[in-house]
């Protein structure tokens, strides 16, 4: 009797060990785990950071380089596969320093659209002539297709009187007085064309001298 009371002891003291073991696995598994969620690293940091380090350059340049979008155009193509997107971008580039440009750019998907025109823009940049570094040495008129514009050069204090696309030209250019009419077809585009035109055209101050005789 007493030989079997000892083993009913000893079972029970055996069960009563199984649970405390149990928990000492869970304890171990639980420091584990958090081991694994203090060195886990979040993905979309991750993803933010190669987003920063891709556009870091972009955000250099233009910084250097700001552009202005003046249109995006979205044309859309009806095929048997569905309904396919197209994207036409057209901007102006500059470095308010008398270096400016324009280009236009075609994707599927309207950021790179975006990218292709400014790309092009930068391929196509020309050189203004600024008297002082502040204005164009002479008035001009000239005309691209039905826009015609007509551009006078301003004082000291005149300041930018013309309409806004003309406005952004001339403070991408760095030309900081300037009165400037549009007539015709007010087309962005043309009008663009027609500014930049008629700025190409423009004398500099030793041509100007020499036109007059001096």
């Amino acid at each position: 009797g007493g030989l079997r009371s000892a083993e009913v002891v000893a079972g029970e003291e055996g069960k009563e060990e199984k649970p405390e073991s149990k928990a000492g696995a869970k304890e171990e598994k639980g420091a584990e785990e958090e081991k694994v969620r203090v060195g886990r690293v979040d993905s979309s940091a991750l993803l933010k950071l190669d987003s920063d380090d891709q556009d870091f350059e972009q955000r250099a340049r233009e910084k250097k380089w700001p552009h202005k979008i003046v249109s995006i155009r979205r044309t859309a193509k009806i095929t048997k596969a569905g309904v396919l997107n197209s994207f036409s971008a057209f901007l102006i580039v500059g470095n308010r320093n008398g270096l400016i440009g324009h280009g236009k750019g075609k994707s599927n998907d309207a950021k790179k659209a975006v990218e292709r025109a400014y790309t092009n823009a930068m391929g196509n940049l020309i050189a203004i002539e600024l008297f002082d570094n502040h204005t164009i040495p002479h008035n001009i008129e000239h005309r691209f297709k039905k826009t015609k514009v007509n551009l006078y050069s301003g004082k000291q204090g005149t300041g930018i009187i013309a309409n806004e696309l003309v406005s952004t030209i001339c403070n991408l250019a760095g030309i900081q007085n300037l009165k400037a009419k549009v007539h015709g077809v007010h087309h962005k585009r043309n009008t663009v064309k027609a500014v930049f035109e008629a700025l190409e055209l423009v004398y500099s101050v030793d041509e100007v001298k020499r036109t007059r005789g001096a």
